[in-house]
């Protein structure tokens, strides 16, 4: 499989319509929002008019009204619909807190008993009936799916088979080989894999943001998913959304003081903690940098990672904004001078990618990675301006890599990236992609 080349495919007088099946969309936050909600800002440029299926925001970790506006201005047509999932519970619009991990991972395991394949089948039937009414009222050239959750991706297998329209789906995670998903037994697996072939069998295109998922869904369906209908659009970021000016609420721009920012969420084997004995270990080493060091979070982070700053005595050196709307994220992003991330090692955490590692690219800045082996060390290697040790390292090792990062800040020796592999992450350039397989599908 290969990363799609048809970026600029050419624009029809007449407009096309696709109908697209996205459970995760504005106002919900985060960056499994994002990849929807970009291509469908930019696909009118290239002759393609939009009409979703989403669901009526329910308990959720964060709402995002910025991104709600940027697809309501670009003439998206949006159709909410009941959905009979857990969200419910929590109220309408309900913004939900974090839970402590051990708690996340027994929530998500009872909910893998109990639901197949996940904890949104209950939308499947409402979604399927709303695209049918639009359907009736309003011809519509092509379906289009985003998952996870991947009942999204059958309800949009049904509507093909039911209406004959082509179907492309796109796959932003891996399904049955998701390393994040554990199958309580072999029947929960062999049903999900079951119904992820029938799913790939009803599309005309498949869409995976990498080749490991391309490679992963191939190995379980080699009679179904062959090179022929398979295409890689890798994640990305919008120009338009880096126009702003630099800026981290609750802080003023002190040129001599060193900032590494975190931007995000912290979940499954993804931990602040790593970081933060780094940073310990390198002022208790240099006492004098503390002034002159300063770790920010945007995004969620987790209550035991401010108790940890305390018993490690940097408390005064972290500054937590919390979620923040994506225009001001990236606004924080371009006024650090380092980003970090991480990736916990963890079985298959060498197919993990973060959308915000591609948010990171757009911002252009260096780019410290606490991640092992795999997809995401060998894209920051590739970006060029990166500083990369492992997830588990000790404190020591850590705290020279954050040294050594300060020491070039502090000579005005910070690395930068290659412009040119940069913007082929442009998501205006990637929806010229996806535009392309629609085209190719019609014509």
């Amino acid at each position: 499989m290969n990363v799609s080349d048809k970026t600029s495919p050419v624009i029809r007088q007449e407009t096309r319509r696709v109908l697209v099946f996205a459970y995760y969309f504005p106002p919900m936050g985060l960056s499994g929002v994002q990849r929807t909600a970009k291509f469908l800002k930019y696909l009118p440029r290239y002759g393609w008019e939009s009409t979703v299926v989403t669901c009526r925001p329910h308990g959720y970790f964060a709402y995002d009204d910025s991104l709600l506006r940027e697809v309501e201005e670009a003439g998206i047509t949006i159709h909410r619909t009941a959905s009979w999932d857990p969200t419910r519970l929590f109220g309408k619009r309900a913004t939900v807190g974090m839970p402590r991990e051990s708690v996340r991972k027994g929530l998500s395991a009872l909910s893998q008993w109990v639901f197949v394949p996940d904890n949104k089948v209950g939308w499947m039937r409402p979604a399927l009936g709303q695209a049918l009414d639009i359907l009736r009222e309003k011809p519509h050239d092509l379906i289009y799916s985003s998952a996870p959750p991947y009942s999204s991706h059958l309800a949009a297998a049904r509507l093909a088979r039911k209406t004959g329209l082509p179907l492309v789906l796109d796959f932003r995670d891996d399904w049955v080989g998701n390393p994040r998903h554990i199958y309580p037994t072999p029947w929960h697996r062999a049903r999900s894999t079951r119904l992820e072939g029938r799913a790939l069998k009803a599309a005309d295109r498949v869409v995976v943001i990498g080749d490991a998922i391309g490679e992963s869904l191939a190995t379980r369906h080699p009679d179904i998913l062959t090179p022929e209908n398979a295409r890689v659009i890798p994640q990305g970021f919008d120009p338009e959304d880096f126009a702003v000016e630099p800026r981290i609420p609750g802080l003023t721009t002190d040129p001599k003081v060193f900032t590494l920012l975190y931007s995000g969420v912290f979940y499954d084997a993804q931990s602040p903690e790593p970081f933060l004995r780094g940073l310990a270990a390198l002022v208790e080493r240099k006492p004098a940098l503390r002034k002159h060091i300063r770790a920010v979070f945007t995004g969620l982070l987790p209550a035991f990672a401010k108790t940890l700053a305390a018993q490690l005595h940097i408390e005064d050196m972290i500054h937590h904004t919390g979620y923040l709307p994506h225009e001001e994220a990236v606004a924080g992003l371009l006024a650090a001078d380092v980003l970090w991330m991480t990736i916990g090692r963890a079985e298959g955490s060498e197919r993990i990618w973060t959308g915000k590692l591609y948010e990171y690219f757009g911002a252009r800045k260096p780019i410290l990675g606490l991640i092992p082996e795999g997809v995401a060390r060998k894209a920051l290697k590739e970006y060029g301006a990166s500083r990369i040790v492992e997830p588990d390292a000790a404190p020591d090792v850590i705290a020279d890599a954050i040294g050594q990062l300060y020491e070039q800040w502090s000579g005005g020796r910070l690395p930068h990236p290659d412009p040119a592999w940069v913007a082929g992450f442009d998501r205006e350039r990637l929806t010229g992609a996806l535009a392309g397989i629609f085209n190719d599908i019609m014509e």
